[in-house]
């Protein structure tokens, strides 16, 4: 069954590795791994940022101002407030202009001109998608990602600023972000390839701006060598690339107005001259809208209603503050030699181990993933997959759990069935608490071997009512089975007015033998105490001999396909079975044999003869124990509290 459980376990993590290699996919994993990262920004503190402020096209702004779209001569005396009054070092328009009014155009273009603005625009990916608008300069020719081995998105269309505002404007990107399958946006792509050029995110070119027009240069970082640096050599400030040429956006607060770590300034109160325009000098100015009618607001981790601009503000401070961390290309690998290397010493783990192991096992591996995790996400800046992990570990803590409990029961059960009948009931319960250390196969093992039995029990049976004599046995062989028990020891059967029973099975004594003649003297002093209750019932008198022999036996389930029992068979048992019958003839309560005289350690006993015994064709010699203090052979402590293998504190040194 370990074996079995150790199979199923190394199954499972591989189906893990699977998952994160891309080459299964299931939905609970990808879900658990959103959650599991949507959690940790959700945890992230909101810490204020100065250098992105957000002016906001809000309900206020439309209420004073009109219905959008606004003219383009409002707009253009936004942009003379902000840019050329202000001081702002860069503005970013999240809106394209994409319809043509030639007598408002002129206005804004005088406003854009010597202004630090990007515009923005979207890409298409619309089958026949129509291109409308004038694109900007390509920052670079897709080659150039190819050589580093990185994707990139391509698009089929576009939709432009129309050609006054783009010729003038400083720069322009698009402001397409990424939606995952849940409908939730975690990153925004930095480049976008469309006919083989590579054409700059809104964040990106308002970030340019910002620095001067730097140059864009892709960069080697530590271990994941592509980053997206500003200046000759990336020295300003980087964006760490993930997977498809995107940036995670790094989340801080809920968003909106009233739960912002940017200042929000309502659009209404630039144009009506209520904010001074210093508050913008030497920032990055952002102009969205998070007005519902707008249709700008987006799902993100940290809110289901965020304000899309604040996604690119977002990404900008990142950037500002390196801040951004990346799931690098190389992330499904990493994760899956962390599942490999503490999935697969799970489970060989857990293949053999207990409810407390497999706990024990479980909280470990855990553990060693979230830190090696958390080790990358604090230190490297990488976000790891995890679910795949975490939920490869308890699916085999659970699967050996189950399994080991049906396992378990089911060995239980045999246990409480088979000896349940033979040993005393507490050493059943303890024997069903550990099934595995008391197997029912048969094997060979010394022993110590008993026969109890009434002598003249013929005659009596033939003196006694049937129902009387019922009574009479029931009552010798309950009291000879209690002491038999008492002194942890197995009734192997009756046979008739006989009981048979053995010592050292199924559980292991290193003191059967003193264990067993112990108990034929227990055994003697009930008879006495039967015999005054007999006495005064009108029944005959008990007399019980007993013989007992130690040796190499073989021991376990044994019988038909139709009824089997656990038993004792060999000749040491045969030997028993004479020495019984020896006790009538030299008239012993208990005779005892040279092999149990040699095992015996803590009891005096005293030779009574050499006798011949049928069957064999040398005599053996024959032993009684010595008469001694009744009270100096109580039975061993309690099952409880001790095991039947310890040493006895109650029985006397041997006498010379």
């Amino acid at each position: 069954m370990r074996t079995r459980r150790l199979v199923l376990g190394l199954g499972l993590v591989a189906t893990a590795i699977a998952c994160e290699l891309g080459h299964l996919s299931l939905p609970l994993v990808e879900t658990l791994d959103r959650y599991l990262y949507d959690t940790r920004l959700r945890l992230q503190p909101a810490k204020p940022n100065s250098r992105v402020l957000i002016v906001d096209i809000d309900e206020r702004s439309l209420k004073e101002q009109g219905r959008w779209p606004w003219s383009r001569e409002t707009l253009g005396k936004m942009v003379q407030t902000i840019g050329r009054e202000g001081g702002a070092r860069a503005i970013g328009f999240d809106m394209v202009f994409a319809e043509p009014h030639a007598t408002q155009d002129p206005v804004l273009m005088r406003s854009l001109i010597g202004s630090p603005v990007a515009l923005g625009y979207y890409f298409s990916s619309e089958l026949g998608a129509v291109s409308t608008g004038m694109l900007p300069s390509p920052v670079w020719p897709a080659s150039v990602l190819a050589e580093r081995r990185l994707s990139v998105t391509s698009w089929n269309g576009y939709g432009a600023n129309v050609v006054p505002l783009a010729r003038v404007a400083r720069a322009a990107g698009f402001f397409n972000p990424v939606v995952d399958r849940d409908g939730v946006v975690r990153s925004l792509p930095l480049l976008a390839e469309y006919k083989g050029q590579l054409y700059e995110s809104l964040a990106v070119a308002t970030l340019r701006i910002y620095f001067g027009n730097a140059p864009l240069t892709l960069r080697a970082e530590g271990l994941h060598a592509d980053s997206l640096g500003f200046g000759p050599a990336g020295e300003q400030a980087r964006i760490p690339i993930s997977e498809g040429t995107t940036a995670l956006v790094p989340f801080q607060g809920r968003g909106g107005a009233a739960a912002s770590r940017f200042r929000y300034v309502s659009a209404t109160d630039v144009l009506e001259g209520r904010v001074e325009p210093r508050v913008f000098r030497d920032r990055i100015v952002l102009i969205g809208t998070s007005a519902p009618g707008l249709t700008d607001l987006r799902a993100t981790p940290v809110s289901e209603v965020y304000p899309g601009v604040e996604i690119h503000a977002s990404l900008i401070a990142g950037a500002l503050e390196g801040t951004i961390r990346t799931r690098p290309v190389e992330a499904p690998l990493f994760s899956a030699a962390a599942i490999a290397v503490v999935g697969g010493i799970a489970a060989f783990a857990m293949a053999g181990a207990g409810v407390v192991g497999i706990a024990a096992v479980t909280l470990l591996g855990l553990s060693t993933l979230l830190g090696w995790n958390a080790i990358a996400y604090a230190s490297l800046g990488w976000v790891i997959p995890l679910a795949s992990g975490v939920l490869a570990l308890v699916a085999v803590a659970a699967l050996n759990l189950v399994a080991g409990y049906v396992t378990e029961g089911r060995s239980r059960r045999a246990v409480i069935g088979l000896f349940g009948q033979y040993v005393a009931p507490q050493l059943v319960e303890r024997m069903a608490h550990d099934p595995d250390n008391y197997p029912l196969e048969s094997q060979n093992k010394e022993l110590t071997i008993l026969f109890a039995d009434i002598r003249g029990f013929t005659r009596m049976a033939e003196s006694m009512d049937p129902q009387q004599l019922r009574d009479y046995l029931n009552r010798f062989l309950t009291a000879m089975t209690e002491v038999i028990h008492a002194y942890n020891g197995t009734v192997d059967k009756y046979i008739g007015d006989a009981v048979m029973a053995f010592w050292g099975a199924p559980v292991d004594d290193a003191k059967h033998a003193d264990h067993a003649v112990a108990a034929a003297l227990a055994m003697q002093r009930e008879v006495e105490r039967l015999n005054r209750e007999f006495e005064g019932l009108g029944w005959p008198r008990l007399v019980v001999g007993i013989g007992i022999n130690t040796g190499v036996v073989r021991v376990g389930d044994m019988g038909s396909k139709l009824r089997r029992a656990y038993t004792v068979i060999g000749d040491a048992v045969n030997l028993a079975s004479r020495l019984e019958g020896l006790s009538k003839k030299y008239e012993l309560p208990i005779v005892i044999g040279d092999a149990t005289r040699r095992a015996v350690r803590g009891i005096a006993l005293q030779f009574v003869a050499q006798s011949e015994v049928h069957g064999r064709s040398e005599p053996v010699g024959v032993w009684q124990p010595v008469a001694v203090d009744p009270d100096a052979y109580a039975p061993p402590a309690s099952l409880e509290s001790r095991s039947p293998d310890a040493p006895s504190t109650t029985m006397r040194e041997p006498v010379a």
